[in-house]
């Protein structure tokens, strides 16, 4: 069993040099990781492991093949395709580990494609940026480094491969491991796969960089890439800047209409809900029932069609983009302001709830990237109320969410934001069965009950007073089925906001969507919203009320008078209507090209 050793053997020294790594940069960079915690720093090679080990899986892959092919391949060019691949795979290792250790006291983020782009546009610029001594020792150090890694890897694992005759038991098991590596390079068998967030965990967020792997945040990254500066070029850049200024309002409005001062704030999404599922004779009596004590907003749009999308419009008020997920992007979501940020800027305490895989879609790298002081997560939870696919029933988290505002002992006031997550497909629900002839709906119908047990207790608290409560769905989904995306009220959803504070309830027509939140619940605190380029206070009558939404390569706009859906891919209107609509195509593709624009430079 000599092969299947070396094959443990060469995954454990990988595995082991993504934690050689971080402790190197745990060392290296201790100033600026000073003011965190030690307790913390000292999580830093534990949180980062499950990284460590996917890289390990991928390097594993071609030597445990050699070694398969070794039963019946012996010589010297096997001998020399092993040796060349652990020089080519030492050196790139070491570089990264390097380089990422150097380049952060610089960047202030992990190691990423960035370094490609100096290197191929400016070299010479990018060499100018080190000291003498940095060109002299960081060659020395790859090099020994190189020399290190490639010397555990040359020890005996080699002389597996000449070894012995052939053994079919151990040709089984050397295919099954092979086979297994896609558990740890995957992440596990969660609904979540491995993202550069994975290893998130502290609210410093050098110590989550410090959790990362640099090997697998550069391959995230060159995977990810995108030319984001040259997609939608639709006009001028001064023609889209005087356009795009004209749908913008960052103002703090001075008037006293809702205001509420500074109040505790529950933020609520709900999965798959719309406008259309509300109205639904007896799926929803709780919402419905809401939106009569409530600010509720009947003109009110999704941002996309997508949860990740939603998630970061109604937190940092950043527009969907409809060919790529600004979440799957660390360091550029981490530059979004958001409500959690400028919340715990005001003395507040943040947690994000959430009952199922914190690393699907890369939540954890952008909620804990962006000011939430805690994630809490199916992790989080008795592995007993694991009990749907996606994680934990929605009626446990709202129990835990209540029990985390009962027990707070801390005087802060707090922001609680929730994703739920029951009526989502499979739609299995614990014990819950009212709308029999169709699980969909009684998905839904759960959900709502769960929500309406919530307020209720939520109100019978001393904090109902000092507390507002916006819910609000990350979109349009299982139900109805007939919606196209080309259809404008596959994007019409409700959006509530009430609480103690709320004096004068009051149905709303003025346009907006997702976008707009942080700057309206901001506004209704007066606490200031520049930061938040999109979103616009809903209760300034001096903000341009519109709504935007995108779905794949595809955006639409609506406003009082018109609305338009355009297709970026066939160039062309699908759906248009109203008194407007040439200008609103200029607006809406001006709006468009400015949003990319802004994440290219972040």
């Amino acid at each position: 069993m000599i092969r299947t050793k070396a094959f443990l053997y060469i995954f454990l020294i990988w595995t082991l040099t993504g934690i050689l790594g971080k402790l190197g940069f745990l060392a290296v960079c201790s100033d600026l990781l000073a003011e965190a915690p030690l307790a913390e720093r000292l999580l830093v090679p534990w949180h980062g492991l499950r990284l460590d080990i996917a890289i390990a899986g991928y390097l594993t892959l071609i030597p445990g093949l050699l070694l398969i092919v070794s039963m019946w391949w012996k010589g010297k060019m096997l001998r020399w395709i092993w040796k060349g691949y652990f020089l080519v795979a030492s050196f790139l290792v070491a570089l990264a580990l390097i380089a990422n250790i150097g380049l952060y006291g610089y960047w202030g983020f992990p190691l990423d494609n960035t370094s490609l782009l100096y290197i191929r546009t400016s070299p010479a610029d990018a060499l100018a940026s080190m000291t003498t001594g940095q060109l002299i020792l960081f060659p020395i150090l790859i090099l020994t480094v190189t020399a290190g890694f490639y010397w555990l890897t040359q020890a005996w694992p080699r002389r597996s491969q000449d070894c012995g005759g052939r053994s079919w038991k151990e040709l089984a098991l050397l295919i099954l491991l092979e086979v297994l590596l896609i558990l740890p390079i995957r992440g596990g068998i969660g609904t979540g796969t491995n993202h550069t967030g994975s290893v998130y965990f502290s609210s410093h967020i050098r110590l989550n960089h410090a959790a990362v792997n640099p090997v697998f945040s550069f391959m995230e990254a060159v995977l990810h890439q995108q030319d984001i500066g040259s997609k939608y070029r639709f006009m001028s850049d001064e023609e889209a800047a005087r356009l795009f200024e004209g749908m913008t309002h960052t103002a703090l409005r001075t008037d006293s209409v809702q205001k509420t001062g500074r109040m505790n704030v529950v933020l609520i999404g709900l999965e798959s809900f719309s406008d259309t599922l509300m109205h639904t004779p007896g799926v929803t009596p709780e919402l419905l029932k809401l939106t009569q004590e409530s600010l509720c907003f009947r003109r009110f749009y999704a941002n996309s069609i997508r949860t990740d999308r939603a998630l970061v419009a109604f937190h940092s008020g950043l527009p969907a983009q409809p060919t790529m997920s600004i979440m799957d992007m660390p360091r550029k979501s981490a530059s979004l302001p958001s409500i959690a940020r400028t919340l715990d800027q005001q003395g507040y305490s943040t947690v994000f709830y959430y009952g199922g895989d914190i690393n699907y879609s890369n939540m954890r790298s952008y909620f804990m990237g962006t000011g939430f002081q805690q994630v809490v997560c199916d992790q989080d939870f008795p592995i007993n109320l694991l009990t749907s696919k996606w994680g934990v029933a929605d009626g446990y988290v709202f129990d835990r969410v209540l029990a985390d505002i009962k027990g707070d002992q801390s005087g802060k006031p707090f922001f609680r934001s929730v994703m739920t997550l029951s009526s989502h497909e499979p739609f299995d629900v614990p014990n819950y069965q009212k709308i029999k002839d169709s699980e969909v709906l009684n998905a839904f119908s759960y959900t709502d009950s769960c929500l309406g047990k919530f307020i209720r207790e939520l109100k019978a608290l001393p904090c109902w007073k000092n507390t507002i409560v916006a819910i609000v769905p990350d979109h349009l989904g299982a139900y109805p089925e007939s919606f196209d995306n080309y259809q404008l009220r596959r994007f019409l959803i409700p959006f509530l906001i009430l609480g103690g504070p709320i004096e004068s309830p009051r149905q709303y027509d003025i346009i907006g969507s997702q976008i707009d939140i942080p700057a309206t619940l901001l506004g209704m605190m007066d606490i200031d919203h520049s930061d938040f380029l999109y979103s616009k206070d809903l209760l300034d009558p001096a903000s341009p009320h519109f709504a935007y939404f995108t779905f794949m390569d595809a955006m639409g706009m609506v406003t009082d008078d018109s609305y338009i859906i355009y297709d970026n891919t066939a160039d062309q209107r699908q759906k248009a209507g109203g008194q407007n609509v040439g200008l609103l195509e200029k607006q809406a593709k001006a709006y468009l090209q400015k949003l990319y624009d802004d994440i290219d430079k972040r």
